[in-house]
């Protein structure tokens, strides 16, 4: 989900773990380690486009990452505040360690299935980003004069309230319909539950205004306490609620398809964005033809209608199929995609739309009508794929005022 929501969750467990014993920065710590994973987004700043959407939620959304990096950021984080536990003392202990989280992230990140070009560019710059937190957390203690009594606890307490934020991340992002790649590199399926909006504000605003109010309260108090695991307990029952809402919306899917005759091979449902009420619904029906439809909660009829028909033109880019950037769109894609004429105009030059989503616009042919879509150039061999930009004559305003009516039924 995204990063505000990521950090409310991590400080939320970092407090439930540790609040009573470090105060405060039981919330700080939970919230850096809660956003910890994110910092694979800097693989767009230093390598191509095509390893950058595979290194996305993949090796630092895993479950073995939370279990590797969870030591180092402990120990980090309890030889920050002069403790003496563990291996690496003195001056070195930083150095060490970041050089150890560097190793661990390269050989993590090569055991991936999926082919990433520059890896130890990608890394590093990862690395660099997780000791530069520490520098602006001593800074500030610096600036504070570095004051002595500050509350610390044992490598071991803050290795645990480590695991606990880093690995809620990547859970909490399993019901997205953008998944993560919890397995990572044991498997490279992207695990997506798609029962939540990556941006829902009931989840997180509820959420984010209980612990605020939890930190206005005096540390280690039982009101503090009751208020942190109330919106850890408020979000978990949303979040329960969600899934029940994707098989309720499953169900009526299938029905709806069963009646307008449509033999679906398979099918995947999701909410839209920010909300929990409006569902887009996308079956493939043989090789590469789609049906996509939306049902909100608040509709008379319980049923996805009407449907658009996309054509997926697979047989387009079928001669490239083994050409590696293909092989990553198929992959992430899970086969929804549809090809169409490039938007560029050029020769050679296609669009590759991501069906899984829906439309932006009730025209299916249109290249701005998707939410991610992709430019591929079949002139050059291997072929060259890359993100598409957002289509310029996209009305926001009046995209998400026919969200809103959407949403209100029909």
């Amino acid at each position: 989900m995204d990063s505000l929501t990521q950090i409310i969750l991590g400080a939320a467990v970092g407090e439930a773990t540790l609040g009573r014993k470090v105060g405060n920065r039981a919330m700080l710590w939970g919230g850096i380690a809660g956003t910890l994973p994110d910092l694979d987004v800097l693989a767009n700043a230093v390598s191509d486009p095509m390893s950058a959407l595979a290194y996305h939620r993949a090796f630092t959304h895993s479950l073995l990452f939370a279990v590797l990096a969870a030591p180092l950021l402990g120990l980090a984080i309890h030889r920050l505040y002069g403790g003496k536990d563990g291996p690496l003392p003195g001056p070195w202990a930083y150095p060490a360690l970041l050089m150890l989280f560097y190793a661990m992230l390269t050989a993590g990140s090569y055991a991936m299935p999926i082919e990433i070009y520059h890896i130890p560019g990608i890394t590093l710059a990862i690395t660099l980003a997780f000791g530069g937190i520490f520098l602006v957390v001593a800074a500030l203690r610096w600036l504070r004069g570095f004051p002595q009594k500050i509350p610390n606890t044992s490598w071991g307490g803050w290795t645990l309230l480590a695991f606990g934020a880093i690995v809620t991340h990547p859970l909490l992002d399993c019901f997205t319909a953008y998944g993560t790649q919890f397995l990572q590199p044991l498997a490279s399926t992207r695990i997506t539950w798609n029962t939540i909006s990556v941006v829902d504000p009931l989840y997180t605003l509820p959420f984010l205004a209980l612990l605020v109010w939890a930190r206005t309260q005096v540390q280690g108090t039982a009101k503090r306490q009751w208020l942190n695991r109330a919106g850890l307990v408020l979000s978990s029952v949303y979040l329960l609620l969600t899934v029940v809402n994707y098989f309720n919306v499953e169900g009526i899917m299938e029905d709806s398809l069963a009646e307008e005759g449509i033999e679906a091979e398979s099918l995947v449902v999701s909410p839209s964005i920010f909300n929990n009420v409006l569902w887009s619904g996308t079956a493939r029906e043989g090789k590469d033809v789609f049906y996509f439809s939306q049902y909100s909660l608040f509709d008379r009829e319980r049923s996805f209608a009407p449907y658009t028909r996309i054509e997926g033109n697979h047989a387009w880019l079928a001669p490239y199929a083994n050409d590696r950037d293909l092989r990553i769109l198929q992959w992430f894609t899970k086969g929804y995609y549809g090809v169409m004429p490039g938007s560029g105009g050029s020769e050679g030059q296609v669009q590759v739309n991501d069906l899984r989503y829906g439309l932006l616009d009730e025209d299916p042919t249109s290249p701005s009508s998707y939410i991610f879509s992709w430019q591929v150039d079949t002139t050059v061999h291997p072929v060259r794929a890359w993100q598409a930009p957002p289509g310029d004559n996209v009305d926001m305003n009046d995209l998400f005022s026919r969200l809103w009516k959407r949403i209100k039924g029909i």
